[in-house]
């Protein structure tokens, strides 16, 4: 995996996806069923797919010789792909009704998470049963501090960054989108934890 080509794909993809977010929501303002629908469903359903581009870049880490197509590979000749969006977009739909939980410092790591365990089954189903999915106490420990510090960025640059795009094309709502491209961003390092702990097993089974 090449950290720099990882780190500028997941922020094009980013950036392009929440900027098409942004121009949908704009145009939609004045109709309520249409900005219900881009608020609701296109938007979450863009949210999912710049988190699959963002674990695909970060999936290679679970092999030395590994590249993001293989995640790709594995979705689309098993046809998995739109099971996973499916199950990413309804587990969305049932944090929505969670306290705490709807919050995207918390549900866009479970979402990314749950999107490798799963992968991972699929790819590796012949040595599945000799490894755990569920992270030890002390890689838990690790995601659950940077899901901390990613709140407290995006807290702070949020709002900052949102207001200035609202001045500047006279527009409103923007920190929300803006504070969803900082926490998909930073689910990078949260994704790599993960998938140390899960390439660490697979490590062992070949020794």
């Amino acid at each position: 995996m090449n950290p720099f080509w990882a780190i500028l794909v997941t922020l094009f993809a980013v950036l392009a996806g929440t900027g098409t977010c942004f121009w949908l929501l704009h145009q939609a303002r004045g109709a309520d069923t249409t900005l219900w629908i881009v608020e609701h469903i296109v938007c979450p359903i863009l949210r999912i797919v710049m988190l699959l581009l963002v674990v695909s870049q970060v999936y290679p880490a679970l092999q030395e010789n590994g590249s993001s197509l293989e995640f790709w590979q594995v979705l689309f000749s098993q046809g998995q792909f739109s099971d996973l969006v499916n199950i990413l977009f309804l587990l969305g739909l049932a944090l929505a009704f969670l306290p705490w939980v709807n919050h995207p410092a918390i549900a866009l790591p479970l979402q990314g998470l749950l999107t490798v365990a799963l992968v991972f089954s699929w790819q590796f189903a012949d040595v599945r049963v000799q490894i755990s999915l569920l992270p030890t106490a002390a890689t838990l420990a690790k995601i659950a501090g940077f899901m901390l510090f990613a709140w407290l960025l995006a807290r702070e640059l949020g709002p900052r960054v949102g207001r200035a795009l609202d001045r500047r094309y006279a527009v409103d709502g923007s920190t929300l989108l803006v504070s969803d491209a900082f926490y998909l961003w930073l689910q990078i390092p949260i994704i790599l934890m993960y998938a140390a702990y899960l390439n660490a097993q697979l490590a062992s089974l070949t020794v």
